[in-house]
């Protein structure tokens, strides 16, 4: 019994005890710690929200002219056919509309979107190579997947003032691209205004007492309005080429364009049809004060740094006001989403810094200075080795992980004071 109590019972951690023998070791990992995660926090890309990626693809395909049972028959029951074989769908629904033919086809998460898209796409192929598909459709399939990072903008561009639609479309077309020049922004798309399109109003008893028909018509057009190659030509020991421009620019050029001609008799196209340019069809309205405006919608890259994308369109804005744009436009952003970005990390940073303080202020009174200090370095120390974890594993500096590291902050001091008592 006696020996049992005089035997030395050692109870002891070995990463503490290691790290207590071992203290410039330790010295030097927090250094590299503090150095690599705060290089880490200001190169990690700031957005709003996580970048959601769900292996969800889309098939679109137009075929105007043609009944909703037509458009199922045709192109949507072949395309859900061939699609249909691929494996790990989860999910597969197709709508026929007149004209348009749309197929949303939702995959397990253990396929990559890339690996998706790139299923659907061959299955896609296969189907148009068919004997039954459709030839003359007027563009093939559009396939794509869906990316909710991308679609969203992350600020509107508004360009008004005492101009006309057109003034401020050609306005908004040039600060579009100069901004799409920049490797954060993935697409500039311009609201609020539609190009023009010709219209030719044909009077139909001049037509069906001349024994034409709009196929007659289409075909003259069609056949006028291209530009063709005429061969090489040797100028000054050089071959140039030499092409032949024939598409149309005004609405006086395809009045000039034949119909019919018999014998001696010629039918020009304006004198059987009024021809003007109008606008298209309008799909989207952008107002701003009740005003009409030309609005642009630029969509941030995924996976870019969302602050970095702001600033530089800031300074392309500010560029091309001061260089190119009269002073008389007025261009203003609305719906910046980097300002929310930019007030979440700040509130990080007051949090850490606030945090820090108060936790050294308040355990000084009742640990002591030394044991305050040890759990307020702890505080930053954590952030930052956090920060090298998230950059390392390609994680962004967004609104879920903003929240994350906060609330995470009050059980650090819990931690803290338990490892130091």
């Amino acid at each position: 019994m006696s020996s049992f109590k005089d035997k030395k019972i050692n109870k002891r951690f070995g990463l503490s005890s290691w790290a207590v023998n071992n203290k410039m070791t330790v010295y030097v990992i927090i250094a590299i710690i503090v150095l690599i995660g705060f290089m880490s926090y200001l190169r990690m890309p700031r957005e709003s929200f996580p970048e959601i990626v769900i292996p969800e693809i889309y098939v679109g395909t137009a075929y105007p002219g043609n009944s909703a049972v037509d458009i199922e028959k045709l192109l949507t029951k072949p395309l859900e056919k061939e699609i249909n074989s691929i494996s790990g769908i989860d999910e597969m629904v197709s709508t026929s509309v007149q004209g348009y033919s749309t197929i949303d086809i939702k995959f397990d998460f253990d396929i990559t979107p890339e690996e998706a898209l790139r299923k659907v796409k061959d299955k896609v192929d296969k189907a148009m190579s068919s004997p039954d598909w459709p030839q003359d459709l007027p563009a093939d399939p559009n396939v794509f997947d869906l990316n909710f990072s991308e679609l969203m903008p992350i600020l509107n561009i508004n360009l008004s003032g005492d101009f006309s639609m057109d003034q401020l479309k050609n306005y908004g077309e040039y600060l579009k691209d100069e901004i799409e020049k920049l490797s954060e922004i993935n697409e500039v798309e311009i609201r609020g205004v539609m190009d023009k399109e010709i219209e030719i109003a044909v009077d139909l008893p001049k037509m069906e007492s001349l024994e034409l028909n709009f196929g007659n018509i289409a075909q003259a057009i069609q056949s006028e309005n291209v530009t063709i190659s005429g061969g090489d030509m040797k100028m000054d020991r050089l071959r140039r080429t030499v092409r032949v421009i024939g598409e149309f620019v005004t609405p006086e050029e395809i009045g000039n364009v034949i119909v019919k001609q018999e014998n001696l008799d010629v039918v020009y196209l304006r004198e059987i049809a009024d021809i003007s340019f109008k606008e298209q069809e309008k799909t989207s309205y952008a107002r701003e004060y009740k005003l009409p405006v030309v609005m642009l919608d630029v969509k941030k890259r995924a996976g870019e740094n969302q602050l970095e994308a702001a600033e530089k369109i800031a300074e392309v804005i500010e560029k091309t006001k001061a260089e190119v744009f009269p002073s008389n436009l007025l261009v203003t952003t609305t719906n910046d989403t980097s300002d929310q970005t930019r007030k979440l990390v700040n509130e990080l940073e007051n949090s850490i810094i606030l945090g820090m303080l108060l936790v050294i202020l308040v355990l000084m009174f009742f640990l002591g200075l030394r044991n305050a200090l040890f759990v307020g370095t702890a505080i930053p120390l954590s952030m930052l080795l956090s920060f090298l974890i998230l950059s390392s594993a390609g994680v962004t500096l967004n609104t879920m992980v903003l929240f994350s590291l906060v609330m995470a902050l009050g059980m650090l001091v819990d931690n803290g004071i338990v490892v130091v008592e």
